[in-house]
């Protein structure tokens, strides 16, 4: 037998008996391995494969530009993306803007509003719009990451790329639809066009 063969058999065998994806998650761990990520290649894997969960979160930072292509800096850089995501935790609770009680989606986006300038005066201020599409994409996340640093910095730089690529689709994610089709709706957007990569931007 061939290796071609074999491998074909394998992963017939390896379907048949409900393990699906053994050789495309083979591929993304080897991806994964250089030094240097391959955005390109990473795009097009997430948008042929579904993600394995263990790589899912590493996969999206690195998409989403949170992280560098250069696997030796990503602690460094995650260690300053940590302390700005409590530096701006804490500006909120200083002025009382957030509190233990605070369900963690809406902290997410007062950190987000804080950041882009568009705080309201108060807590109690009725949502935009933009502000329901960032709570139910936050809400989206924070199901699939759990570190809390990580779920905030994916949900803010999948905003910012909606925001930025496709504003003119946003409107119609947000009359009539629930908080799961706004999702849904999103993420189907981001991986049918995917975009270019955050890094080639």
């Amino acid at each position: 037998m061939t290796d071609d063969s074999q491998r074909n058999f394998r992963s017939v065998y390896y379907e048949k008996v409900g393990f699906r994806g053994v050789e495309e998650k083979k591929s993304l761990e080897i991806l994964l391995k250089d030094d240097r990520l391959d955005i390109e290649k990473l795009c097009t894997f997430s948008q042929r494969f579904p993600l394995p969960s263990m790589y899912r979160a590493l996969v999206w930072k690195a998409l989403l530009g949170i992280l560098p292509p250069h696997y030796d800096t990503h602690t460094q850089v995650m260690a300053y993306r940590k302390d700005q995501y409590h530096d701006i935790l804490h500006a909120l609770t200083v002025v009382r803007f957030i509190s233990d009680a605070t369900p963690q989606p809406e902290v997410y986006l007062r950190m987000y509003q804080l950041e882009s300038g568009k705080l309201p005066r108060s807590p109690s201020f009725p949502l935009e719009p933009e502000d329901e599409v960032f709570l139910a994409i936050a809400k989206a996340m924070e199901e699939m990451v759990e570190d809390s640093v990580d779920c905030y910095w994916i949900s803010r730089c999948f905003v910012k790329q909606l925001n930025n690529k496709y504003r003119d689709a946003l409107p119609q994610l947000i009359p009539q639809d629930s908080s799961d089709a706004i999702v849904s709706k999103a993420i189907d957007l981001w991986h049918k066009h995917c975009g270019t990569p955050v890094h080639l931007a």
